[in-house]
């Protein structure tokens, strides 16, 4: 089957896109039929949800399927139903789109036509794709899962960000082309379609405690979890017996860079009064890889420290540690806490939750026990038996606005009555700790990796389940 591809307005926007998205395999060919050829090139298009590039596929998916419509008109003719499926129907427009775009693709990559299947093989692939996707969304929508204009916003900047644009750019584009809105409800069913499937998916993923330890004892596991330091470094030769002049030299640069000196503006000057100066930026080094004059040194450094000088037969080094990705080392600020929440409810305004807050607040003030005050008026169920005691907290338990206020008061003190997203809260931070969770951390990455490396068979497994479980009617003749 032959398609026009005589570019249009739409068509060159599509294009536009195209580079950034469809290069970058929006598809996974899990979603295929088994027989699907593991090195076919339609197999690099088939969507991979575990990751944000489903949303990019989302869009692109909608504007090549449209511009499509628009550039290749035909007359027009009823629709058919190609299939049903549950309580839906795949409907020939939509398959003909979706047959639009994987033919663009072909045309896009010619170098990979010959590892293609025979076209009715092909074409049962890419509706057993869009039947997948019909009974993941019927699932996602009777399962509750919502996606509301912010999560939309967020992946249209995203796409925008891209394709260099700015989000009033993009949406600006999608307007004039009248793809604005087509676009918004492509990406909110992908949205939906991936948290669905990456909850249903993990939640039969089981990873022991026993399979974590064994894969951190590995030295696969060891390399893993390993941080990267990126390190520049600076080195003044000697040879035998170092000079009064070059013993000053090194303490005199290690002060400037502990005054803030660029490391590298040093190392790239050559020499500094006569003496021979070198080094330069080493780039990310895992530890297992560093120098072994450094093995011992580097590990101890904060990000932008600057070792002491120490001595190989090279001569004098210096190393900085410039920054550290990786890695399972942590270390996180803890407050321990506890507050009063009063909220408005059916038999008491907003003005009334208030004026009850300020006068427990006042109360506590005079002399009254915070926990039990807490006991009788909180509006907080999981506290309300502690005295409001909400023990060791930190960031990311709770509401943004709730943890400013904890990062703003000293321990031992109490805030006044202010009002969160939940309610009226009064609150009092009783110490601060910062806690080494570098244990937990270490496990925490273990476990995610070992998750991500069962996802896929599990995905599969669960596609083919839903499939076979399903009530399927193909119409359509191949």
């Amino acid at each position: 089957m032959a398609f026009s591809t005589t570019a249009s307005p739409v068509t060159a926007i599509v294009t536009m896109f195209n580079k950034h998205v469809f290069n970058k395999h929006m598809f996974n060919k899990n979603m295929f039929s088994k027989y699907m050829l593991s090195k076919c090139m339609l197999s690099k298009f088939m969507f991979n949800k575990r990751t944000f590039n489903n949303v990019m596929r989302a869009a692109a998916v909608a504007l090549l399927a449209l511009g499509a419509t628009l550039a290749h008109a035909a007359p027009a003719e009823i629709d058919k139903v190609v299939a049903i499926v549950d309580d839906d129907v795949v409907l020939k427009s939509e398959f003909d789109q979706r047959w639009v775009q994987i033919q663009q693709q072909i045309a896009a990559n010619p170098q990979a036509a010959g590892q293609l299947p025979p076209e009715n093989v092909l074409r049962k692939q890419v509706l057993d794709q869009i039947i997948l996707e019909h009974l993941q969304l019927q699932m996602a929508q009777r399962a509750g899962v919502r996606v509301d204009d912010n999560d939309l916003n967020q992946a249209l900047d995203t796409i925008a960000q891209q394709n260099n644009l700015s989000f009033e750019q993009f949406v600006q584009i999608l307007q004039a082309q009248g793809l604005y809105q087509p676009t918004r409800d492509a990406l909110r069913k992908e949205i939906m379609i991936g948290r669905f499937q990456s909850g249903a998916v993990n939640r039969r993923i089981e990873i022991t405690r026993q399979e974590v330890e064994n894969y951190l004892r590995s030295e696969a596991g060891s390399q893993a979890v390993a941080p990267e330091y990126h390190l520049a470094h600076i080195l003044i030769p000697v040879e035998g017996a170092p000079s009064p002049q070059q013993s000053a030299l090194v303490q005199r640069i290690h002060q400037e860079l502990q005054n803030g000196a660029d490391i590298h503006q040093i190392a790239a000057a050559g020499q500094i009064n006569g003496i021979a100066v070198s080094g330069g930026d080493l780039g990310f080094i895992k530890v297992e890889n560093l120098p072994s004059i450094f093995a011992d040194v580097v590990p101890t450094l904060q990000s932008g420290e600057a070792s002491e000088p120490f001595t190989s037969s090279s001569g004098y080094h210096i190393v900085q540690l410039l920054e550290t990705r990786g890695g399972s080392a942590l270390n996180i600020d803890q407050w321990k806490v506890r507050h009063i929440l009063i909220k408005p409810n059916e038999v008491r305004t907003s003005a009334q939750a208030e004026t009850l807050i300020r006068t427990l607040y006042q109360r506590i003030k005079n002399g009254a026990d915070f926990a039990d005050i807490a006991r009788q008026n909180t509006d907080d169920p999981t506290s309300m038996v502690s005295g409001g005691e909400l023990d060791w907290i930190n960031d990311g338990m709770f509401p943004p606005d709730f943890m400013q206020k904890v990062h703003e008061t000293p321990p031992g003190t109490m805030t006044e009555p202010f009002l969160a997203s939940s309610g009226w809260h009064i609150l009092q931070v009783e110490e601060h700790r910062v806690q080494d969770v570098t244990e937990d951390n270490k496990r925490a990455q273990a476990e995610r990796i070992l998750r991500n490396r069962k996802f896929d068979n599990e995905l599969e497994n669960w596609l083919t389940e839903i499939h076979d479980t399903s009530y399927i009617d193909i119409k359509m003749k191949f």
